[in-house]
């Protein structure tokens, strides 16, 4: 037998409501990348300068300039997937 359930039909603030809290956890996620982008960028800055080293990209701060760029593009990904709120 073929059972199918059927979806009950949500109404227009309901679906508004729905896409308001997934956005929320979203902008939550791509605020916490961004975030660690920003520390990232604060470490591979504030380390050489600590250890007396002028040269940024030394001792592997290149990598960590890298990890952050690819944390601020991965908040950017998941900013696209933001839900229509009307």
């Amino acid at each position: 037998m073929d059972e199918t359930v059927a979806q009950p039909i949500l109404s227009a603030a309901e679906r508004k409501h729905r896409a308001k809290r997934f956005n929320e956890g979203l902008k939550l996620a791509a605020t916490l990348l961004n975030s660690s982008a920003i520390a990232t960028i604060g470490i591979a800055v504030i380390n050489p300068i600590a250890q007396r080293h002028l040269d940024l990209l030394a001792d592997g701060g290149w990598t960590l300039l890298i990890a952050a760029v690819v944390l601020h593009v991965m908040a950017q990904i998941i900013i696209r997937f933001l839900r229509q709120e009307d």
